[in-house]
């Protein structure tokens, strides 16, 4: 009723003044009611219902006080072009907010990848280096005394980062501090994974500067993971990681002498496959694994730092 009164008193107005006059104030009202109909779950098509109720309503008590009510042809014009602009703008309307809705799934759904990413990846990671540790120190135990307690070692530290990223994913915290060195990062990893029976080389050439630190973070992410696959899965004798950094990309590359797999075997790829090609293709890059079995594996990915800087 209020709005009522406020439009009519609008529309008065504006035929006073021989022009289109407005009440500002009623703008904080609209809001007010907009807000109320949102948290009520109210569809916004009922509101565009609601004011061609109104738009009836007032024009009908205009045609009165004027006198017009015997212009038929005006008043079936009038009704006409409203109903016809309005009916319009409640279609286009009902297919924007099912595009928004579609947006919000969508958000919805890369949230719970987004989850599942960095429970695998954060939460696996450290696991990983304390199971593949235990196995170690269990292969060293007759043998090699010295080197299974190291081992022993070496499992219980990571099982302490473990829960520390149990606790940071819970928390809904960052995978870890910025990484401020990707080499140093990544051979810290492969002290703390790799079967010193294993030989690695790993290279890092170009300036880390020239990446910026959210693509430096999941680069390390991927490579990480790459090379945890060949120590946990391909039993290599030997592991190659190469990364060129240029000023307009950064390109990675983990071959391993390992088991190798069939990619064509059309199953379900790990997922630590998955992960890795869903972090390159949100940097716009792109991530390629080629194996055969019996002849390793080999992994490449690439991001362009162009299109991450614009």
């Amino acid at each position: 009723m209020i709005n009522l009164g406020q439009v009519v008193d609008d529309v008065i107005a504006s035929v006073r003044a021989g022009e289109v006059r407005l009440n500002k104030t009623a703008a904080k009202l609209a809001d007010q009611i907009g807000g109320s109909r949102a948290r009520s779950r109210v569809h916004p098509i009922e509101s565009l219902r609601a004011s061609s109720v109104l738009f009836d309503i007032v024009l009908d008590t205009l045609a009165d006080d004027a006198g017009i009510d015997g212009h038929r042809t005006v008043m079936v014009a009038t009704r006409s072009l409203h109903s016809s602009i309005m009916r319009r703008i409640q279609w286009a309307a009902g297919s924007y907010v099912s595009f928004l809705l579609e947006q919000v799934h969508e958000a919805q759904l890369e949230e719970r990848r987004r989850l599942a990413r960095d429970l695998h990846d954060r939460v696996g990671s450290p696991a990983s280096v304390v199971s593949r540790n235990l196995e170690l120190a269990q292969a060293y135990q007759a043998g090699d005394p010295m080197r299974s307690q190291a081992k022993v070692a070496a499992a219980y530290e990571a099982s302490v980062q473990t829960l520390q990223e149990i606790r940071d994913v819970a928390a809904d915290m960052r995978l870890e501090d910025e990484i401020t060195n990707l080499e140093k990062s990544l051979r810290v990893f492969l002290e703390q994974m790799a079967d010193s029976d294993v030989v690695v080389h790993l290279t890092v050439s170009g300036g880390e500067d020239w990446v910026p630190a959210n693509v430096l973070d999941e680069v390390f992410s991927v490579v990480r993971e790459a090379l945890r696959n060949a120590f946990e899965h391909a039993a290599p004798t030997t592991v190659v990681s190469e990364i060129d950094i240029a000023p307009h990309e950064i390109r990675a590359r983990i071959s391993d002498d390992g088991r190798g797999f069939d990619t064509g075997d059309g199953r379900k790829p790990r997922e630590g496959l998955s992960s890795m090609r869903e972090r390159a293709g949100l940097l716009g890059g792109w991530l390629s694994v080629s194996s055969v079995p019996g002849e390793g594996t080999h992994v490449e990915v690439m991001v362009s730092l162009q299109r991450t800087l614009r």
